[in-house]
C-alpha cells in the first residue's frame, strides 16, 4: 500500500512540474496567439546568392522590400509594389493537323538518293584499306597502334 501512494505521489508531482512548465511557457510568450500578434515582418520569399549573401522579399505594414542579406549587413535593395502587376498573356497557335497536311502536300518531293554501289570484298581489299588506314592514322608506327600489335604478333609466329 505504501507504495501504491509513494507511485501516486510522483505522477502527482511530475504532473504539476509539467503543468508549471506550460503556464510559464504560455505567460512568456504571450498567449497562445502571442506569435503572431507579435511577427510584424513576414519573410515571402528568400534565395541565396553566394555562400553568406542572399536576396529577401519581406512585408512589413502592408509594403514589400527587397533586401539584400549578408552576414554583417542588410541593405533595402528596392521597395516592391504590394499588388503584383497585372500579367497578360498571349497564346500561341499550334498548327492544325489540317494545316500540317497542307504544308506536307505542298512541299517540293524529297530528292532520291541512290544507294552506293556495293563491291565484293576481298581479303586483298581489306588488307589494302588496312595499310592505307594505319598510313593516314596519327598513331601509325607507334606502340598505341593496332597495326604494330599485329606485325608484332606475325613476327614471333614466324619465329617459331
Amino acid at each position: 500500500m505504501d507504495t501504491l501512494f509513494l507511485a501516486l505521489r510522483v505522477a502527482v508531482s511530475l504532473g504539476a512540474v509539467l503543468a508549471v512548465i506550460w503556464l510559464a511557457r504560455r505567460w512568456l510568450s504571450g498567449g497562445a496567439n502571442g506569435r503572431a500578434r507579435t511577427r510584424h515582418v513576414i519573410v515571402l520569399a528568400k534565395q541565396a546568392v553566394g555562400a553568406k549573401a542572399s536576396v529577401a522579399v519581406v512585408e512589413t505594414d502592408g509594403r514589400r522590400y527587397l533586401l539584400g542579406v549578408t552576414d554583417h549587413t542588410i541593405t533595402v535593395l528596392d521597395r516592391l509594389e504590394t499588388e503584383p502587376a497585372e500579367v497578360t498573356t498571349t497564346p500561341i497557335p499550334l498548327p492544325t493537323f489540317e494545316r500540317a497536311l497542307e504544308d506536307a502536300r505542298s512541299a517540293p518531293p524529297p530528292a532520291v538518293v541512290r544507294a552506293p554501289i556495293q563491291l565484293p570484298v576481298t581479303r586483298r581489299s581489306v588488307r589494302e584499306a588496312e595499310e592505307a588506314r594505319a598510313k593516314t592514322s596519327t598513331v601509325a608506327g607507334s606502340i598505341l597502334s593496332p597495326d604494330t600489335w599485329r606485325q608484332t604478333a606475325m613476327a614471333l609466329r614466324r619465329a617459331r
